[in-house]
């Protein structure tokens, strides 16, 4: 009887396998999926390791590497650089996953792409482990894994403490784990947005996403202050449109949208704290202001991004149109 094909599973629930397999160019996802196994590994006995790269692969490597050894009972072999494995190694990885030694754990990464695609449907055929490690890409994602880690930490973060954390670092995962690792390491008890601003409101200070909140809000002042700064400390206009075009269309995502924020954040694809903000924030906005500042956005989009003759200057006039939009009734 065929195995069951298997489904990609959460980093999370990454356990040792004969074979297991991290699929998803996500570094941080993938490093926490290898530290799990590893580290459950070795709570189990003191596997011999060796680690070989796919793509410099020589014939033969990988069965001596997950061979039966007369000095230890498991062999524990981690393949990096599955993306651009050798023939070689696709070949020998083909016979090997087909009929595993059960007594060695196989850890495979492949970062995406379209090479040893066959070894990725026989690893799925056999039923082997396939861990998730696509990157996150939406703001709910992100705020979920933030909320996991301090969950399984036992540590209560508030709601404004995370989303000033994600504003703060969320656009880059890596820079996300790192300061919620810090935050638990550094502190106790709750961390509140004190907390949070305390450590990294230098961050979120002068970011697009200040200069989005100030100019939505109406204070148009504020917004050019903020954006002026961020412009002079290095930061490119590209993002900061970005920030202020992501605002608008939160806006215009939340009118007419009734129900709990949590209800419809599944439907919005927006975290639940950002569909009560949003909420919050169109308040302040019509329909016909909303659609002058998205189509502005659009505009300004493209020409931060070559078709104008000068990016500061059309970052500018959007964040001053947008805030005064926002006080029209």
């Amino acid at each position: 009887m065929a195995a069951k094909k298997t489904s990609l599973t959460s980093w999370r629930k990454a356990a040792p396998a004969p074979v297991v397999l991290i699929q998803g160019s996500e570094a941080v996802l993938v490093r926490r999926a290898q530290d799990r196994i590893i580290a459950a590994a070795r709570r189990r006995a003191d596997p011999e390791t060796t680690f070989l790269d796919a793509a410099a692969y020589a014939a033969g490597e990988l069965d001596m590497a997950c061979a039966p050894s007369l000095f230890s009972a498991q062999k524990l072999v981690v393949v990096d650089s599955l993306a651009g494995m050798s023939d070689d190694f696709l070949a020998d990885a083909l016979a090997y996953v087909a009929d595993p030694n059960p007594d060695a754990m196989l850890i495979l990464k492949h970062g995406g792409g379209n090479r040893g695609q066959r070894l990725l449907k026989a690893i799925e055929a056999g039923g082997h482990p396939r861990i998730d490690a696509k990157p996150l890409t939406s703001d709910a994602d992100k705020q979920a894994y933030a909320q996991q880690e301090f969950d399984e930490a036992q540590r209560r973060i508030e709601p404004e403490a995370l989303a000033a954390l994600l504003a703060a670092l969320g656009q880059d995962l890596s820079e996300l784990a790192a300061g919620v690792e810090q935050l638990l390491a550094d502190t106790q008890g709750p961390i509140t947005t004190a907390v949070v601003d305390r450590y990294y409101g230098g961050r979120v200070e002068a970011t697009g996403f200040k200069v989005a909140d100030a100019a939505v809000a109406g204070r148009g002042a504020e917004a050019l202050g903020l954006l002026r700064h961020a412009l002079a400390t290095g930061t490119d206009p590209v993002p900061i449109v970005a920030a202020v075009a992501l605002k608008l269309r939160q806006l215009a995502k939340v009118q007419g949208v009734s129900g709990s924020a949590g209800q419809a954040a599944a439907e919005l694809k927006m975290a639940p704290w950002q569909v009560d903000r949003a909420r919050r924030e169109a308040r302040q906005w019509n329909e016909v202001a909303l659609g002058e500042a998205l189509m502005h956005a659009a505009a300004a989009d493209e020409a931060v991004k070559g078709g104008g003759r000068d990016p500061v200057y059309a970052v500018e006039r959007l964040v001053a149109g947008v805030a005064r939009r926002a006080r029209v009734r």
